[in-house]
């Protein structure tokens, strides 16, 4: 089963989306800071993180950063999952070495399709 991590300071959004993606088969951790996002990311085995840009400690950024500079999880693919406009998430993907962003306005289950998509499942 695929493990996604998602970071969001959202409670409701965390909620949804866990509920959602657990629905569409995947097994799902959720945090709401970027100290507990980076934690969970280093220590865990996840194949894809759910990454927040603005959040209230520590920038979507620098997780993203921490996160591909060390070698237990430098291939693990991220997504921002960010209301940021398009042309400012494009920026923020090409300077962190995210693997894109995601629309979580869009349906759990085409978001699930998606994320099997982007496994190769």
């Amino acid at each position: 089963m695929d493990k996604i991590l998602i970071v969001n300071d959202t409670p409701i959004i965390n909620k949804m989306l866990k509920r959602g993606l657990e629905a569409g088969g995947f097994a799902v951790d959720t945090v709401e800071t970027g100290q507990e996002g980076i934690a969970k990311a280093l220590d865990g085995q996840y194949d894809i993180i759910l990454l927040d840009y603005n959040l209230p400690d520590v920038n979507g950024d620098v997780i993203c950063k921490t996160v591909k500079a060390d070698p237990r999880t430098k291939w693990v693919p991220v997504y921002y999952i960010s209301s940021m406009d398009k042309e400012s998430l494009d920026v923020v993907v090409a300077q962190t070495g995210a693997q894109g962003f995601l629309d979580i306005a869009i349906d759990v289950d085409e978001l699930c399709g998606k994320i099997k998509s982007l496994l190769g499942g």
